[in-house]
């Protein structure tokens, strides 16, 4: 791949952090290059190309901030929606990165509403960010599954969803509060924005914005609980190993209680079943009743991330 000298020049000073940047970093198995290849510098050049990209020079010191706007999100909660995807530069001093994000902020038509979710390994990062009043709305704990030390004998009665499961699916969702996702703990948006739009998550969801939901199918008991999960087939070349990845899921603690680990077993057999060698998946580091199932079903962790936000005008 061709690149600029300048992109190059200061992709090679980033390449080893902006590693941690990929979704399939942490699985071993799948192929480092490629990774780097297909999940950070290709939407790096495609961002330059889509005029995504926010130049800034401090003291001399050239930083590239690739910054997509999320169009869907911008017109569902009315304000110019942003999401901070890479930082490229030379210098190892939040200082100076500090300056650049401040000026990169100046250059956002307000109002406007900036998120990024950033690896722990990304420290300087991390550091500007707070040094310019950015907000943790959330950390996430990423886990893997290698499917081939799937052991779990138990099996249980679940179907797939339809469009007609979608009324009762979108009241689960938002009954099912998580007051740690971002959506929730992203103080610029009401409770009740919050809880519609993760209705209208899982309900795009089973309209084709995921492969498969699955939903409890047992006797005398309502199907008041959801697990989504892409096959993700059309990146098995891309990362060099067969992935899947589950998306969202909620479980009424009302009605099905104990169904999340029915629900996350189901599926990844269903996933090994179609192909995948390996599921990633993530949840909040608060969520320990989820952290509990993932650990004792056998999934293993991957790495650390954070979620950080900054908003003007709104």
């Amino acid at each position: 791949m061709v690149m600029d000298p300048i992109l190059k020049k200061l992709y090679d000073s980033r390449k080893e952090r902006l590693f941690y940047y990929s979704p399939y970093s942490y699985i071993r198995q799948a192929d480092a290059e490629k990774q780097l290849s297909n999940y950070i510098l290709t939407p790096i050049i495609n961002s330059i190309e889509n005029n995504d990209l926010y130049k800034v020079d401090i003291e001399g010191h050239l930083h590239y901030f690739i910054i997509n706007k999320l169009e869907w999100d911008s017109n569902y909660f009315d304000i110019n929606t942003y999401k901070l995807q890479f930082c490229l530069y030379e210098h190892n001093d939040a200082d100076i990165l500090k300056l650049a994000m401040s000026e990169v902020l100046k250059q956002l038509p307000k109002p406007y509403y900036l998120f990024g979710e950033i690896p722990s390994e990304d420290l300087t990062v991390i550091q500007a960010l707070g040094m310019n009043s950015f907000k943790l709305v959330e950390t996430r704990l990423n886990y893997y599954c290698d499917v081939s030390k799937l052991t779990n004998p138990e099996r249980y009665p679940v179907r797939k969803a339809t469009v007609e499961d979608i009324s009762n699916l979108r009241r689960v969702a938002m009954n099912m509060r998580n007051d740690y996702d971002r959506v929730h703990a992203e103080k610029i948006y009401s409770e009740e924005k919050a809880d519609e739009f993760l209705a209208t998550y899982i309900e795009e969801c089973v309209k084709g914005f995921t492969d498969i939901v699955l939903l409890p199918n047992a006797k005398h008991l309502p199907s008041d609980s959801f697990f989504a999960a892409n096959y993700q087939k059309d990146q098995w070349d891309k990362i060099g190993a067969k992935v899947s990845k589950f998306i969202v899921s909620a479980v009424s603690a009302d009605t099905n209680r104990g169904w999340y680990r029915a629900l996350i077993t189901e599926m990844t057999h269903h996933l090994k079943d179609i192909g995948a060698e390996y599921i990633i998946m993530n949840t909040q580091t608060t969520n320990r009743a989820v952290l509990h199932v993932f650990e004792t079903i056998g999934n293993k962790y991957g790495k650390t991330s954070h979620i950080f936000s900054i908003s003007d005008g709104y």
